[in-house]
């Protein structure tokens, strides 16, 4: 299982907030009715978009 150190999980957690809660546009991503996103399009946007987001990360 990767390590990840405590400014990675911290910068991770602000951009899925930022992303999740207020500009999802801000990656390409749009989100359901209920407010969710599929995770596979939202790690490629993200990724994309410059950040390293995987599936891993996410499961931390």
């Amino acid at each position: 299982m990767a390590k990840y150190n405590e400014k990675e999980l911290a910068d991770t957690s602000k951009f899925l907030s930022f992303v999740l809660r207020h500009k999802p546009e801000a990656i390409g991503i749009v989100l359901d009715r209920e407010g969710w996103a599929d995770i596979d399009k939202l790690i490629l946007c993200a990724q994309k978009a410059g950040k390293r987001l995987t599936r891993a990360l996410l499961d931390t």
